[in-house]
This record gives structure tokens, C-alpha cells and sequence, in this order.
């Protein structure tokens, strides 16, 4: 039969083990250049080379439209940062 002391310990140096183990590394998330604003009206293309138009836009959402469809889509403004590159018009 275990005593106190003995759960103690035990428990004691399954602490300093765990504590000793590295935490896994987190993968760097790559920054999101902010430095222009969005308006709508502009045309923006993806890596497929679609080009989209900007119908609305806030903080934290943007909704845009597909050239050649009616459908409005939106997304997040990070992940629209991300996904589209702006055309020159």
C-alpha cells in the first residue's frame, strides 16, 4: 500500500519530468502586409489568375464578386489578404 509520501514523490518527480520536456514548437505564421486599404470597385486576381471585384468591405470581412457570375462571396480579411493580389488597372 502506497503512502502519501510516496504518492507525493511519485507525483513530485513526474512533475519535474514533464517540466523538463520541451514543448512542441509552433509554426510561424506569415505576416499579412496591411499597408493598403481595400475600396470597393477593385479588381483583384487569385493565383488561377480569376479576377474579382470588391463589393464590400469592413475589418474583419470582404465581400467580393467572381467576374462572370452574379453570387456575392465573402471571406475573411486576412484570408482575402492572403489569397488575392491586386490588378493594375
Amino acid at each position: 500500500m502506497h503512502t502519501s509520501q510516496d504518492l507525493a514523490s511519485a507525483f513530485m518527480a513526474r512533475l519535474k519530468n514533464a517540466m523538463a520536456l520541451k514543448a512542441p514548437q509552433e509554426k510561424p505564421v506569415a505576416p499579412v502586409a496591411r499597408n493598403a486599404e481595400l475600396f470597393p470597385g477593385e479588381k483583384f486576381s487569385n493565383k488561377r489568375g480569376r479576377r474579382v471585384t470588391v463589393m464590400r468591405v469592413s475589418h474583419l470581412r470582404v465581400m467580393y464578386r467572381y467576374e462572370g457570375y452574379q453570387d456575392i462571396s465573402e471571406t475573411s480579411r486576412r484570408e482575402f489578404d492572403l489569397k488575392f493580389k491586386k490588378v493594375q488597372s
